[in-house]
């Protein structure tokens, strides 16, 4: 991480079959239309994966490098047309197995993130691809992932 900056917390949604070649190859990606917050990626910021389909947690990460543009054509779950050409290096500080993922269940009421939609739409905080957190809840799910 550069001198000076503050370093963000991210939670990356993707399906778990993505989710898994990136557990393989010790990389993220996000989809094309998130340049903005790939940009905003510096190494050293942390990130949870959020798995669509499922509603679980796969795993938390530091970000090793920042975006680098790439249209090979890497996850089985793309719609045709879909790339996700932003990609980083990743180290991964928790990375489970498909049986040991977390429910999202869990940590719905511990989340400040999340509070800022109504409690019974909780699951909205995992529309999208990409969002920034707080660092205590980068925290509270590191700590509930191991």
């Amino acid at each position: 991480m550069a001198k000076g900056l503050i370093m963000k917390y991210w939670i990356l949604v993707t399906h778990p079959n993505n989710f898994e070649v990136m557990k393989a190859k010790s990389i993220a990606a996000m989809k094309e239309k998130r340049k903005g917050f790939a940009l905003a990626v510096e190494p050293g910021d942390k990130v949870v994966f959020y798995l669509t389909k499922i509603g679980k947690f796969g795993g938390a990460a530091e970000f090793t490098s920042r975006a680098r543009s790439e249209t090979s054509k890497i996850f089985p779950e793309e719609k045709v047309g879909e790339v996700h050409p932003w990609r980083f290096d990743v180290k991964f500080e928790a990375k489970l197995s498909p049986e040991d993922y977390k429910d999202s269940e869990l940590f719905k009421d511990k989340l400040k993130y999340l509070k800022k939609w109504p409690a019974k739409y909780w699951k909205l905080g995992f529309q999208g691809n990409v969002h920034e957190i707080p660092k205590e809840d980068w925290e509270t799910l590191k700590k509930g992932l191991r």
